[in-house]
């Protein structure tokens, strides 16, 4: 009796509950917190790479350090991982979680309602090799496990044009009167060369230059490459075996049609800028005048260039290095001054490089500096003593930057026959190891840091790999080694995983060695 009372009186006041409008619909969207935020692109066993010029922190959980989540690491910019689980949304971010190529594992908000700061990735490298004929750039876009996927080749188109047509007037004046000496006073010289065939030493600047003399240097992405070609013409000389360089170098971005816009020529016996600082010369055949180091911005908008200039230093040769920065954008070309050793940073928005400086008392100092792509905004980055930071000849030390430009492979106490690892931010040195008597420098082809930074591999020019832990020093030769195929290792690249690399010789052919399995496999080449 009671019960049916009460839902007598009670009846009224649901109905009037039932009745009452629900909570407005953007109430009700605030409760979502994924709201509002930018559209997932990663998916959990996929790969990822950070895209924020700014790095991005790694938390121990979803959720800022505001709400309490604590940073286990700050990943550059270009840091590549694998998505491991996610996505969840907290205070206004999506988040995922990821592992790094060290195991290091943590959560990364992959946007915000405006912005990403992770996209997905690919994890393959680019391989271009000129066909026979040279009239073509093969193009390969090669995975970790060695697996290839042909792209369409660049065409390259011949140049046919002598000295007369195209060079500046300091090389047209350099070559008349060297050709005329050949001819006086040691004529056999000439002999199974294009000279020997002149009525005088005004015919050569009508003889036909190198239609097809290049080198290419691929843009991160793969879709432009960086062609420099050579425009010279060897003249034979009457006190040195070697042949003198005369000519111009043509520096050009060549598109996938073919279409080239160059940035910029430079002639072998143009003037030297003003210079401080000197290195002495290593290398018999060097020529006077070459690009030393091309280094493409991660994004590639820039390219950084570090020419080095053949001098007299008294009664020696040196060489002096001056950077220039390509703004592919603008078609501007920045002229950064003495430099050396580059690398870009802060996402390709700020380039680091050294210079080897002399004191009022003779000595010769490394300096670090950073400045923007233009040059503007130069900052002097303090560097403890007991390192080698830089070369003091004209043949670098070959020891590289990491990928982000945040830290940099130097010797330890006075030379290189131990390494240590300079992290830029805090000054800081990884303990100083031996370098693998197999990886010496007259032996090395090149080292590299792999397995998340954690490890050196180095490389011989025979095609034997050693790797060495980057903390303790214990180093440990590969089985796997290119020697026995009799053809040249060209060079070696890690994948961004850190876990493999593509080795690529001298006749086009390319492997892919795995780190930690040691096996190395074929790349299948489209010819």
């Amino acid at each position: 009796m009671l019960h049916r009372v009460l839902r007598r009186a009670l009846a009224p006041l649901i109905l009037a509950l039932a009745l009452m409008p629900g909570p407005p619909a953007d109430r009700a969207l605030a409760q979502d917190a994924c709201a509002g935020l930018v559209a997932p692109r990663l998916a959990a066993g996929g790969m990822g790479r950070v895209s924020s010029p700014y790095g991005v922190s790694l938390k121990d959980r979803p959720n800022t350090g505001a709400a309490g989540a604590v940073e286990v690491a700050l990943l550059p910019p270009g840091t590549v991982y694998v998505v491991v689980d996610g996505f969840r949304c907290a205070n206004g971010y999506r988040w995922w979680q990821v592992r790094l190529s060290n195991g290091t594992t943590g959560w990364a908000a992959e946007g915000d309602a405006a912005n990403y700061f992770l996209e997905p990735y690919v994890v393959g490298l680019d391989l271009f090799h000129p066909t026979p004929d040279r009239t073509q750039i093969a193009h390969t876009f090669v995975l970790p496990d060695g697996r290839a996927e042909a792209r369409p080749p660049f065409p390259v188109a011949p140049v046919e044009a002598t000295p007369a047509d195209i060079w500046q007037s300091v090389e047209i004046e350099r070559l008349i009167p060297a050709v005329e000496r050949v001819r006086q006073a040691c004529p056999q010289r000439q002999e199974g060369t294009p000279f020997a065939a002149l009525a005088s030493a005004d015919d050569a600047l009508h003889l036909s230059l190198p239609p097809l003399d290049y080198e290419v240097f691929p843009a991160p992405d793969g879709s432009r490459l960086l062609l420099v070609r050579h425009l010279h013409l060897l003249v034979p000389r009457c006190d040195n075996a070697l042949p003198e360089r005369i000519g111009i170098s043509r520096v050009s971005v060549l598109d996938a049609d073919g279409t080239e816009t160059e940035l910029f020529p430079f002639a072998q016996h143009s003037s030297i800028p003003p210079s401080e600082d000197a290195y002495a010369a290593d290398t018999l055949d060097a020529w006077a005048i070459y690009l030393d180091e091309i280094v493409w911005s991660p994004h590639g908008r820039y390219i950084a260039f570090v020419a080095a200039y053949r001098d007299a230093c008294g009664e020696t040769d040196c060489y002096r290095f001056h950077m220039y920065v390509a703004n592919l954008e603008s078609g501007q070309l920045y002229i950064l001054g003495e430099g050396r050793h580059v690398a870009w940073t802060d996402g390709g928005e700020r380039l680091v490089f050294f210079r080897l400086v002399t004191g009022a008392e003779g000595r010769r100092v490394a300096r670090l500096f950073s400045a923007r792509p233009d040059g503007t905004d130069r900052q002097e980055i303090w560097l403890p003593g007991g390192a080698v930071y830089v070369s003091a000849t004209q043949t670098a030390l070959g020891l590289p930057w990491n990928e982000s430009g945040t830290r940099v492979m130097v010797g330890n106490a006075g030379g290189t026959d131990e390494v240590m690892l300079f992290t830029l931010a805090d000054k800081s040195f990884t303990p100083p190891v031996a370098v693998p008597a197999l990886a010496m420098p007259l032996n090395r082809l090149s080292v590299h840091l792999v397995q998340g930074e954690t490890a050196y591999l180095w490389t011989t020019i025979r095609g034997d790999f050693v790797v060495q832990n980057v903390r303790r020093g214990d180093a440990a030769p590969l089985e796997s080694a290119l020697g026995s195929t009799g053809v040249p290792l060209k060079w070696v690249r890690p994948f961004a995983s850190g876990e493999t690399v593509l080795a690529a010789m001298a006749d086009g052919t390319a492997y892919v060695l795995d780190i930690g399995a040691d096996t190395l496999t074929p790349v299948a080449l489209t010819r």
